[in-house]
């Protein structure tokens, strides 16, 4: 049991990171700037919100690790990844 929670939390650490990576990343190419100013009323407030961000990123990154290993379970990282990723940025 223990060993399986603590597997998930570095799953969740992972989804964190790499989630905080490319909220970094779209930061330094200028791609939430293009978001803020050239998107619709609710993109544009999406992108102002770096929590938001982390929580729509943590969550296509958990649907692509629920894809390649076929378990439902991993939908529950975002709410794990988000804050840690949201500490990181």
């Amino acid at each position: 049991m223990y060993i399986a929670l603590f597997w998930a939390f570095i799953v969740a650490l992972l989804v964190a990171c790499l989630s905080a990576f490319c909220l970094l990343l779209a930061y330094k190419l200028g791609i939430v700037e293009l978001l803020q100013v050239e998107g619709n009323e609710f993109i544009s407030k999406m992108a102002h919100c770096d929590f938001c961000m982390s929580w729509w990123l943590s969550v296509i990154i958990s649907v692509i690790i629920i894809i390649a290993s076929g378990d439902v379970a991993f939908l529950l990282l975002p709410f794990i990844a988000t804050p840690i990723a949201r500490r990181l940025i």
